[in-house]
C-alpha cells in the first residue's frame, strides 16, 4: 500500500489515507487497533485528503501537480457514513492541495500550474470562484481562528488570503520556499521549515542547511529559530506540526524534537525511526502520525510526559488542585493550562478523616497522578488515581507519620525515576522517603538538619532539574529555594521571595499557566487565591488573583 497523505476524524478514532496499489481508493485506519477497516474506492487515485469539521465528508483531491504533461485535477466528495464518493468537482492544473474552511462551506485547492486558488461551495459542490494568486502557490494551511489561508510561494515568501471575502491581503517573506505554516491556538505566531542560501564546499555546491522560522502573523516578519537540531543535516526537509491545544511545537526529522510555546524550551527528543513527509496530530494531543516519505509506513509519535505537569487528574495535560473543604468534600478544579479554571467536580467525601494531603504525582507507577493522606492515627494511605478525575481503591503504605511535622513531595528527589517524600520530624531533621515506583518505599535517609525554623515547606520550585529543590518559608515571611547538585549534595540556598506570611496556603503544582515552568498557588487571609508564575530562573512574577472565597477550604494540595 502506497499512502500519500492522511486525514483524521474529529475524535481521533479513524485515519482516511489515499492510496494506490492494485486500485485507487480511500483506506479506513482503526486508530486503536492500527488496521484497515474499509476501503472507499475512486474513479482515480488522489494524493491529498482534508476532511469537513463535522467528520461526514472527505474531499480527496486528484491532480499530480508534478507529472508531465499536466492535466487538471479534480476533487472527489465522499459521504463518509454511506463510504460513497457523492460528487466529483473539477479543479485546475498541478493541483496540489485541498483544505476546508473551519466554517464548513467552502473548499479551496491550490493549483501550483495555474497559480491560481479554486473556491468550492460545500453546499453545491460547485465552483464559485477562482482566484489567481502572483508568484504561484504550494501547499498551504488554514490559521487556528479559521479567517486566513497561507499559501508558501515556489520562489519564496507566503501569500495570505481573507477568507471572508477570497482576497489576498498580503504577503511575508521569506528566505525560500518554505512548508505550509502551522499556528498557535491564538494564531499570533506560526513556524514553518525554511531553507539557508547554498554555499560552496571545496570546490561543490552544496544545499543550505533547513530552519525553523517563527513566523510574526501581525508584524508578517519571520525569524529563525532554535530547535536543538532534529537532524536537519539528514536528507529530506523536516516536518513542523503544533499540538490541538497549541502549546506544543513538533519538529521532525531523524529526531523528533518538541518544544513548548511560546517559550520554545526543549521537552524531548527522540530519534525517528524514519523520515516523514507529513504529520498529524490526534485531537486529544496525546499522539501523532507521521506519513513516511515514502508512503508505505505510518510512525506514531506519543506526546511526551512533561515533568512540571504531574498534576494532571483528568488527562486533558493541565496542570490540577486538590482541595478539602470544611464539611470534607475533596473537590479537583481542573486548571485550563491558561491561568484559569474548568468546572470544578467533586473527587471525594469524607476526607474530614486525614489531617494531610500530599499530592506527589505517579507515585504507583501507572503513569497516572496519585494522592497520599495521613489520617489522624498517623497512618499513610495511597489513593490511586484513575486519570478520569477519581481514585481507585486506597492501600495503606506507612503507619507511625504524625511523629512528621512537615510531609511534601519534591517529584524524582534520588534521579532513579521514582516519585519521592521528603518529611520533617519534631527535631527539625529532614528525611528522603525514596518511593519504589510500585506504590512502596526504599529505605530512608536523612538529607538536612535545621528545617524547624520553616514554617511551610513546599517542592519543586523551579524546572533546571524538577524533583532536586526544594521551596521554604522561614518564620520571618522569606522564600527560600534549596536546589541540589548532581551528586545529590545542597547547593547554597536562594532567597526568591518576601512577605509571604500574608499567605495562609502555598502549593507549587507545577506549570499551572501552560509556559513549562512551575509556578506556585497561594492563599492570602482574605481568601483570595494567587497564581505567581514562575520565571526560568528559579524567581516569580508579580502575583495574579485566579480565585476568591478559598477560605472555606481546609486544605489545598
Amino acid at each position: 500500500m502506497n499512502a500519500f497523505d492522511l486525514a483524521m476524524s474529529p475524535n481521533g478514532s479513524t485515519a482516511y489515507l489515499p492510496t494506490s496499489y492494485e486500485t485507487a481508493d480511500i483506506a479506513v485506519v482503526d486508530t486503536v487497533r492500527h488496521t484497515v477497516t474499509a476501503r472507499i474506492p475512486l474513479a482515480e487515485e488522489a494524493q491529498k485528503v482534508a476532511i469537513s469539521a463535522n467528520g461526514g465528508v472527505l474531499y480527496a483531491l486528484s491532480g499530480r501537480p508534478y507529472d508531465s504533461p499536466l492535466k487538471n485535477g479534480s476533487v472527489h466528495v465522499i459521504d463518509l457514513a454511506a463510504r460513497v464518493v457523492k460528487a466529483v468537482v473539477p479543479v485546475g492544473a498541478g493541483a496540489n492541495e485541498v483544505l476546508v474552511a473551519p466554517s464548513g462551506d467552502k473548499v479551496y485547492v491550490s493549483n501550483y500550474a495555474d497559480k491560481t486558488i479554486t473556491v468550492i461551495s460545500a453546499v453545491t459542490n460547485k465552483v464559485i470562484k477562482t482566484l489567481p494568486i502572483e508568484g504561484g502557490l504550494g501547499q498551504g494551511s488554514i490559521s487556528a481562528d479559521g479567517t486566513k489561508i497561507f499559501y508558501p510561494k515556489p520562489s519564496g515568501g507566503i501569500s495570505v488570503v481573507a477568507i471572508s471575502t477570497d482576497t489576498v491581503l498580503t504577503s511575508i517573506p521569506t528566505n525560500s520556499p518554505v512548508s505550509a505554516p502551522v499556528f498557535t491556538k491564538d494564531s499570533s505566531r506560526a513556524y514553518v521549515v525554511d531553507q539557508y542560501p547554498g554555499r560552496v564546499v571545496n570546490g561543490e555546491n552544496v544545499a543550505g542547511d533547513y530552519f525553523v522560522a517563527e513566523i510574526d502573523v501581525a508584524k508578517n516578519t519571520a525569524r529563525p529559530i532554535a530547535t536543538a537540531d532534529p537532524g536537519i543535516d539528514t536528507p529530506g526537509r523536516p516536518v513542523v506540526q503544533t499540538s490541538p491545544d497549541g502549546k506544543r511545537l513538533y519538529v521532525l526529522g531523524s529526531k523528533a524534537v518538541v518544544l513548548a510555546l511560546p517559550s520554545l524550551q526543549v521537552l524531548a527528543s527522540t530519534p525517528m525511526p524514519r523520515m516523514v513527509s507529513s504529520f498529524m496530530m490526534s485531537p486529544d494531543g496525546s499522539k501523532g502520525y507521521g506519513l513516511t516519505s515514502g508512503g508505505g509506513h505510518i510512525v506514531v509519535v506519543n506526546a511526551p510526559r512533561l515533568d512540571n505537569v504531574r498534576k494532571d487528574y483528568n488527562s486533558d495535560f493541565a496542570t490540577d488542585i486538590l482541595a478539602r473543604d470544611s464539611g470534607g468534600a475533596l473537590w479537583l478544579y481542573p486548571g485550563n493550562a491558561n491561568k484559569g479554571w474548568l468546572t470544578r467536580a467533586r473527587a471525594g467525601s469524607g476526607w474530614n478523616g486525614m489531617n494531610l494531603v500530599v499530592t506527589p504525582g505517579d507515585f504507583n507507577g501507572d503513569l497516572k497522578p496519585d494522592v497520599l493522606a495521613r489520617d489522624n492515627s498517623g497512618d499513610l494511605w495511597l489513593y490511586p488515581g484513575d486519570g478520569q478525575s477519581y481514585w481507585w481503591s486506597p492501600s495503606k503504605v506507612g503507619v507511625g507519620w504524625n511523629a512528621m511535622t512537615a510531609v511534601f513531595a519534591p517529584g524524582d528527589f534520588d534521579y532513579d525515576g521514582h516519585s519521592d517524600i521528603l518529611a520533617r520530624d519534631g527535631a527539625g531533621d529532614l528525611w528522603l522517603y525514596p518511593g519504589n515506583g510500585m506504590g512502596g518505599w526504599l529505605s530512608r535517609t536523612k538529607v538536612g538538619s535545621g528545617w524547624n525554623d520553616m514554617t511551610a515547606i513546599m517542592g519543586p520550585g523551579r524546572n533546571a532539574n524538577p524533583g532536586t529543590d526544594v521551596l521554604a518559608r522561614d518564620s520571618a515571611g522569606n522564600l527560600w529555594l534549596y536546589e541540589r547538585d548532581l551528586s545529590n549534595r545542597w547547593v547554597p540556598r536562594r532567597q526568591v521571595g518576601t512577605g509571604w506570611n500574608a499567605m495562609t496556603s502555598i502549593v507549587t503544582p507545577g506549570d499551572f499557566d501552560g509556559d513549562d515552568i512551575p509556578d506556585i498557588l497561594a492563599r492570602d487571609f482574605s481568601g483570595d487565591f494567587w497564581l505567581y508564575p514562575g520565571t526560568e530562573h528559579g524567581g516569580y512574577q508579580p502575583g495574579l488573583r485566579v480565585g476568591a472565597g478559598w477560605n472555606v477550604m481546609t486544605a489545598i494540595a
